[in-house]
């Protein structure tokens, strides 16, 4: 029988991004540094979807610097939650959305935004993404929340093989001790936005570069497991192309 591959060192991948982003010890309780309003975790994260996140935090600002629960942002009108968050785009969508879920939270759970996954997902707006935000950022409780950054990046280590961030989700629900989940996100995230990029990752400046399938595969001369991350030769320039004397109007020299 062919052996298993041993499991991947969770333990060891989320010290070493720790210690390289100097975030502190991961296993503390994360809202002990890290308390924020579950309210605010909700209407931020979906007012950061579709934007980059200094739009995302301009927007945060100057919403909740006027309307920073869920009674008064309820008795807000669209017309003045609109210019707080222009910034964001999609500023009409947004705001009908976040004063619809300011209104349910206040009709339907007496003020408190849900601690549960399921009644998250029931509000206009919430997708898996956001529920898990509110649970790990707002509750301290164990959650996944998958972006792009944790999707890219769960694909490159191979702990997955995904072609959508939900099914990232899933997956590394089955697969990483819940032990494990609070601390995966803002330290993928933090990597994917420095080192692990999209395009062009800084590979050689990773420091957990040996547990990952990508770079094993990259420095090994291996396929990695993700198509697009494979190394293409340079293109070479074309020679330059002469043209010939007849087509340019130049006179021929006289022999």
């Amino acid at each position: 029988m062919t052996p298993s591959p041993p499991a991947f060192d969770w333990e060891a991948f989320l010290d070493r991004l720790a210690a390289f982003y100097h975030t502190g010890d991961w296993r503390v309780p994360y809202l002990r540094d890290h308390a924020e309003d579950p309210f605010q975790v909700l209407i931020g994260t979906i007012l950061s979807q579709r934007t980059r996140d200094e739009n995302t935090d301009r927007a945060s600002q100057l919403l909740f610097a006027k309307y920073p629960d869920a009674a008064r942002l309820a008795r807000a009108t669209r017309a003045q939650i609109e210019p707080l968050i222009h910034s964001t785009g999609f500023y009409h969508t947004k705001a009908r959305v976040i004063h619809q879920c300011a209104r349910l939270i206040l009709d339907r759970f007496d003020g408190v935004v849900p601690h549960d996954l399921e009644q998250l997902t029931s509000l206009p707006g919430v997708g898996p993404k956001t529920a898990n935000c509110v649970l790990v950022f707002g509750y301290g409780i164990p959650g996944m929340p998958v972006d792009t950054h944790v999707h890219r990046i769960s694909n490159r280590l191979g702990v997955v093989r995904t072609r959508t961030p939900e099914q990232t989700e899933t997956a590394l629900r089955q697969s990483v001790p819940e032990r494990y989940w609070i601390p995966v996100n803002p330290l993928m995230v933090q990597h994917g936005q420095n080192l692990c990029r999209p395009n062009r990752p800084r590979c050689p400046e990773c420091p957990v570069i040996d547990l990952c399938a990508t770079g094993i595969a990259l420095r090994v001369g291996r396929p990695p497991p993700r198509k697009e991350d494979a190394r293409r030769p340079a293109r070479r320039k074309p020679a330059p192309t002469r043209t010939p004397a007849s087509k340019t109007g130049a006179r021929k020299p006289r022999r």
